[in-house]
């Protein structure tokens, strides 16, 4: 046990919480405070009474008591990339997990243990060295918990599916201090529910994953287009996309296109243009054939292509998405993409407000952008084994504001809100991960829809009190008295 604070300047009531672990507990004069508060989303500022560095399941149990004794707020730190900050609130207690971070592979069970503290690019090297993969993300310091506990999709979903897909167990401190194993014939209900909505139930500290084979070489083609384009390709990716193969993920997104931009023509630099990506997983001999028809629809201004591991794809967007930059997101699922929802995208990515963050001259197959599509299946994705909503929908849809200085904020939050409400027709559920703000018992019914009367009786059982109110949405109690 120590008080990672020089001088010791806290109350009584911290200094119980320090003899109570076995681990550090960094108060706000120690010089890693500011450090370990933030997190990716540079939009939350907040000030934690108290951070508790666990090591140990046993750590995160004694920390979360005797804030359950003292009546002390509570929030949980994994990879701390949520959007809403919900891992870091003004004068509560802090539990991070970071320092949980081991990953252990069982080649003969076909699995891999991985700390609730890790990274998913802690996770993808050393897979990548066994020829196998966990399917995950897109960016390779995103936290494994809290994109597993929302539900998971990243490059391999159209082949292997989403995150909980894959879950095989989930070690969580519940909130009466039980360290628990959730599994399908352990606490089923609570691993179902952990699987979608986890954030509401417990602090997880282990995973374990059942990993799949790397399907060979990705192939990233790209290609940007004019602006007149835009309807014709978003027309025919609303079919195309869908029924492509398996092995092959395409995305689409509308943005202006940034001054220093000079690989494309000077005319287009500063103007609206939309960027058409493919990633192909297999031999790159067949991938000409596969994504052809879908570039062939206009002229394009720019044109890249590339093959890699997919280890290197993970981390090829990593700058982009880089932690310093403010963000304010909104995303929906669509279950099509009709003429008049094509209108209304063009109409609303035109008038976003905001200026070009992507890290360089270099156009990435990725990038911050006002607006981003990714082209599901046609195949409906079973989620009864889990309590995710929409992931697996026929398309994924993210508005995204960003930005760098706090006069910019207001004007860009309101078209990001005024955006999300124009597609509130064409919306099939919500990916709680890309959510910027925690939500009420009404958001709950509708993110979580027939799955949340089960939601909040697997709540009643395992956090009665509420301890986990800071969740991406409200689960509690009286969710279950809301008409």
């Amino acid at each position: 046990m120590s008080i990672a604070t020089l001088p010791l300047t806290d109350t009584d009531a911290l200094r119980g919480l320090a003899d109570a672990v076995a681990c550090e507990v960094v108060l706000p004069e120690h010089p890693d405070y500011d450090l370990l508060r933030r997190v990716w989303n540079a939009d939350i500022d907040r000030y934690p009474a108290a951070i508790v560095r666990c090591t140990s399941a046993q750590d995160v149990s004694a920390a979360l008591t005797w804030c359950v004794e003292n009546a002390a707020p509570v929030t949980v730190r994994g990879g701390g990339h949520n959007l809403a900050g919900t891992a870091v609130a003004d004068d509560a207690v802090l539990i991070d997990t970071a320092l949980l971070n081991q990953v252990v592979f069982d080649t003969e069970a076909g699995t891999v243990t991985v700390g609730a503290g890790c990274r998913w690019g802690d996770v993808d090297r050393p897979a990548a060295e066994l020829g196998v993969a966990v399917p995950a993300g897109v960016v390779s310091h995103t936290g494994v918990a809290g994109l597993t506990l929302g539900g998971g999709f990243g490059y391999l979903a159209r082949m292997y599916g989403a995150t909980v897909d894959h879950v095989v167990e989930i070690e969580v401190v519940v909130a009466d201090g039980r360290i628990l194993t959730a599994s399908a014939t352990s606490n089923p209900e609570l691993f179902w529910a952990l699987k979608g909505a986890g954030h509401n139930y417990g602090i997880a500290t282990r995973f374990v994953y059942r990993y799949v084979p790397l399907p060979g070489l990705a192939t990233v083609r790209q290609a940007l287009y004019a602006a007149s384009d835009r309807k014709a390709l978003l027309s025919y990716f609303a079919e195309w996309g869908l029924n492509a193969p398996a092995n092959q993920g395409t995305y689409v997104r509308l943005l202006r296109a940034p001054e220093y931009w000079s690989q494309i023509p000077a005319e287009h630099r500063g103007e609206p243009i939309i960027s058409v990506a493919t990633v192909f997983y297999g031999d790159p001999a067949d991938e000409p054939a596969a994504t052809a028809p879908l570039f062939e629809q206009a002229a394009p201004i720019y044109e890249s292509l590339r093959t890699m591991p997919h280890v290197t794809l993970q981390h090829a967007t990593d700058d982009e998405f880089r932690y310093g930059v403010a963000h304010y997101w909104k995303h929906t699922f669509l279950s099509e993409l009709s003429p008049e929802a094509i209108d209304t995208i063009i109409e609303n990515a035109d008038a976003y407000t905001g200026r070009a963050l992507n890290s360089s001259a270099h156009i990435a197959h990725q990038l911050m952008c006002p607006f981003e599509i990714i082209a599901g299946s046609r195949t409906p994705r079973d989620s009864s084994n889990d309590s995710t909503a929409g992931v697996g929908a026929p398309f994924a849809a993210n508005i995204g504001a960003d930005w760098e200085y706090p006069g910019e904020k207001p004007p860009l939050v309101a078209w990001a809100k005024a955006f999300d409400e124009a597609l509130a027709p064409y919306r099939k559920g919500t990916y709680i991960n890309f959510t910027s703000v925690a939500g009420d018992e009404a958001v709950a019914r509708s993110v979580y829809g027939d799955k949340y009367d089960r939601l909040v009786s697997v709540k009643k059982e395992y956090d009665p009190g509420n301890v986990f109110a800071r969740g991406l949405v409200d689960l509690s109690d009286n969710a279950g008295d809301l008409a």
